[in-house]
């Protein structure tokens, strides 16, 4: 049911990192910027300190996660779905799959594995603590599960960077970016993506903005459509 490098993954994990969340045989990995968990939320921030002990349970009883459910009026999401991450994951899903999004609904994960570049989660982006980013990075790199996806959306906007001084995505992934003629695209402030790809074309790497409130829904589309059209060749 589970493949090795994700095994040796989770192993690693254990009591020092955190895993992820969704299908870790899907073909599709999104890398958002950290967990957004109040620091009041107890139950919350247990769940993600037990993330990679969660999954060890999970590979030695042969089941898995919830990855299809109801966000019901009582669930944490319902208030700000349609702003909130996981809404937009769904919506971008949806783009991929090409099927209408039903309401207040979360199957994304049948078909997507998502995890974060910043291990220390916080509910804003400005109070987070992001002294271990780096670190984070060299445990990416180092992880063979985490290489083999053939499309990596990394959706944690300035968390990392590819500028001529600082080639980080190419050094990680393993990938160049593809040129200004068709690598990249700006849709209006903030919106924008860049394609990488590794050698042969096997390996698709987008780096975007964080995927909430006011993401342009035609770049959902687009990546959708290039996530889609990579999978498909």
């Amino acid at each position: 049911m589970y493949k090795k490098d994700f095994i040796e993954f989770v192993e690693k994990g254990i009591d020092n990192f955190y895993i992820g969340t969704g299908n870790p045989n899907s073909k599709i990995l999104i890398i958002g910027k950290e967990s957004a968990i109040e620091t009041t939320d107890l139950q919350s921030f247990e769940w993600y300190g037990n993330n990679a002990k969660d999954w060890k349970n999970h590979i030695e009883n042969g089941t898995c996660e919830v990855l299809e459910y109801q966000v019901d009026e009582k669930h944490p999401l319902r208030k700000s779905w349609g702003k909130n991450t996981w809404s937009k994951y769904q919506k971008l899903s949806d783009y991929i799959l090409e099927k209408e999004t039903e309401n207040f609904k979360v199957d994304f994960l049948n078909h997507i594995f998502t995890s974060e570049i910043n291990d220390s989660p916080s509910k804003t982006t400005s109070k987070a603590d992001k002294t271990n980013i780096s670190g984070r990075k060299k445990i990416l790199k180092a992880s063979e599960f985490i290489q083999k996806f053939p499309v990596i959306l990394l959706a944690c906007s300035n968390y990392i960077t590819n500028s001529e001084n600082n080639r980080e995505i190419n050094d990680i992934f393993e990938v160049e970016y593809i040129g200004d003629e068709i690598g990249t695209k700006f849709y209006s402030a903030g919106n924008w993506y860049f394609l990488h790809y590794n050698k042969d074309k096997t390996k698709l790497v987008i780096h975007t903005r964080q995927l909430s409130t006011n993401v342009n829904n035609e770049l959902l589309k687009d990546l959708a459509e290039i996530i889609r059209k990579h999978l498909n060749q």
